[in-house]
């Protein structure tokens, strides 16, 4: 039909309106054979620019309720126990929230010292005494107040219940036929239905609450209609748009900022795993705290860099598990499975923020890693050795042969990194990023500024990680002043301009090569030492000295931000205890 023939003017009406025909499978559902909307003009060229989005935008609402499907037994019922569920656990965590008698007490002594410091205003003004004590009383009130607010709502849905009467729930109904994609319309005797078999839920919800109240948490729902979803309904496929990775591709839209490419590249093929795993065609709401259970379990056999593995070329998440049986490739780390969990996790965060799911599928997956114990180790006093005394930091043969002891002396990033590294505790893609402007002389002394500024390309682990660092006087007495100024002299922005980024975006030949070297000196034969166990001798350097991680943990970027670290200014007091602190590295093979 065309756009001309969809505009007509009704009887006694001198605006244009457009007609629009109802699909039959439809017209149950709206109670009409077809939709007749104002175009709001007299003007038959007028009316003809306004028809086209007005009849585009019912045929897309058409589409989209004839991919709703007549929610059957199994779909109500699923909504009814989701939502007793989930309302019983918000219960559960608004319970655990609330404040202990130990927390009201401290509050009251605090709120004390407070006054007598004069910290909190106080007189004999009525109104001076409330706003000081506000905070208190809604502390020590808020198990009364909330039991008062369900006792109030349980009455209300009883009558509601009692009438017929579905306001208070309606926002729930509108959610379930949302998210499931149900072909039931507001109003109807269906929309009615689900709206009171909600309520009942909800009722039920609030009648263990108040058994909790009593110290009951054995209680169970006593409506016959409140019972768990049935199981045997199988998995639900996913409308066209709304694929678990479909869904990813929009978070990644909207939350683009958040990480670097690389992050959101390996991200993704992390969540592609979850989605072979759960069925890649499911909706959404396959993405439950029991499905990222199995996963987790499963990830403890999920092979070490198994996506660069010839042996599970082209095979899915299980298909690669089960030929690791045979292949036996060492499985992934405690930490690794974190990651994964991790990559995840923020996705499944906006899910939840956007109402895609209803439920927290991620707290308490995470594993618990015992920070105590250490994967990396520092270098022994004889490997420092080795490797400070090698040709590198004398004279050696010159590129590629930087281990052999030759007549080139190497002064570029080679040299200069791991002689920072040791004397400062910076990570190795802090130093490799570092531009001249990052090296200046703040209250006579020499600093290092490692922040994000002055290139888009820079960033740091954390916002704690911006910090100043001072020049350690070995540095300077091996030339390190001399060497800045080379660099700014000639123009270089980069304190290290041959240290060059790779395709992801890090120093990655910068690792393999001090990788690389640590083995041919002969320092490094397994995994517990890389470039990484210098900011542990840095700590040690720390301790020995005498002080407490709590102290050297601002030069290490363990603190949380401050406005110090980004923006590089500091008071010359706490410089000069941070000089201290840095003079206080020493190693006896290098004195």
């Amino acid at each position: 039909m065309s756009i001309a023939t969809n505009i007509q003017k009704r009887p006694g009406r001198t605006s244009y309106y457009v007609r629009v025909g109802v699909p039959l499978k439809l017209q149950p559902v709206l109670k009409r054979k077809e939709i007749w909307q104002s175009l709001k003009t007299s003007d038959p060229r007028l009316a003809r620019d306004r028809a086209a989005p007005v009849i585009a935008s019912f045929r897309a609402r058409f589409a989209d309720m004839e991919q709703r499907r007549e929610p059957s037994p199994a779909d109500l019922q699923a909504a009814v126990w989701s939502h007793y569920e989930t309302e019983l656990d918000l219960d559960g965590r608004a319970r655990a929230a609330l404040p202990t008698d130990a927390t009201i007490q401290e509050a009251k002594d605090k709120l004390a010292s407070d006054i007598e410091a004069g910290r909190v205003p106080w007189s004999s003004d009525p109104m001076v005494q409330l706003n000081a004590t506000i905070d208190l009383i809604v502390m020590k009130d808020a198990a009364k107040l909330d039991r008062d607010r369900r006792a109030i709502q349980l009455a209300e849905l009883r009558k509601h219940l009692a009438t017929g009467e579905t306001a208070l729930i309606q926002w729930k109904a509108d959610d379930v036929i949302q998210s499931e994609r149900l072909l039931i319309a507001k109003g109807s005797p269906a929309y009615r239905d689900l709206c009171q078999r909600l309520q009942r839920a909800q009722i039920q919800v609030l009648e263990r609450a108040a058994e909790r109240d009593a110290g009951n948490w054995a209680g169970v729902p006593s409506d016959p209609i409140v019972v768990p979803a049935d199981l045997t309904q199988g998995k639900r496929v996913a409308a066209p748009g709304e694929t678990l990775m479909e869904l990813y591709d929009k978070f990644k839209t909207e939350r683009i900022g958040d990480a670097r490419p690389d992050t959101w590249d390996q991200n993704r093929k992390i969540v592609k795993l979850f989605a072979e795993f759960v069925g890649e065609a499911s909706h959404v709401s396959v993405i439950t705290r029991k499905a990222v259970r199995n996963w987790k379990q499963e990830l403890a056999r999920w092979p070490v860099k198994a996506a660069d593995s010839k042996a599970f070329e082209g095979m899915s998440f299980r298909k690669v598990i089960e030929a690791n049986e045979t292949v036996k490739k060492p499985t992934i780390s405690q930490k690794s499975i974190n990651k994964y969990l991790a990559a995840l996790g923020s996705f499944a965060r906006w899910l939840l923020q956007n109402e895609y799911i209803d439920d927290d599928v991620m707290s308490g997956m995470y594993l618990s890693i015992d920070k105590r114990r250490k994967n990396r180790f520092p270098f022994t006093a004889d490997q420092l050795k080795t490797i400070f005394n090698s040709p590198l930091f004398a004279t050696c043969l010159g590129d590629g042969a930087e281990h052999k002891a030759g007549n080139a002396a190497i002064r570029d990033w080679r040299y200069w990194i791991p002689l920072i590294a040791i004397y400062s505790g910076a990570r190795l893609g802090e130093l490799c990023q570092l531009l001249t402007s990052d090296i200046y002389e703040l209250h006579g002394t020499w600093v290092f500024h490692i922040s994000d500024l002055g290139d888009d390309e820079k960033s740091t682990k954390t916002e704690g990680s911006k910090r100043v660092v001072p020049v350690h006087s070995k540095l300077i007495e091996l030339g390190f002043i001399d060497y800045h100024a080379s660099l700014a002299a000639r123009g270089e922005q980069r304190l290290f301009p041959e240290a060059e980024r790779d395709k992801r975006g890090y120093f990655g030949e910068a690792s393999k090569f001090f990788n690389g070297y640590f083995k041919a000196v002969g320092v490094k034969v397994d995994r517990r030492v890389n470039f990484h166990s210098f900011r542990h001798n840095v700590a040690d350097a720390f301790r020995a000295a005498g002080y407490l991680d709590e102290q050297h943990g601002v030069l290490l970027g363990h603190t949380k931000a401050s406005t110090t670290g980004r923006y590089g200014v500091l008071p010359e007091g706490p410089l000069r205890d941070r000089t201290a602190m840095i003079e206080a590295i020493s190693y006896a093979m290098m004195a």
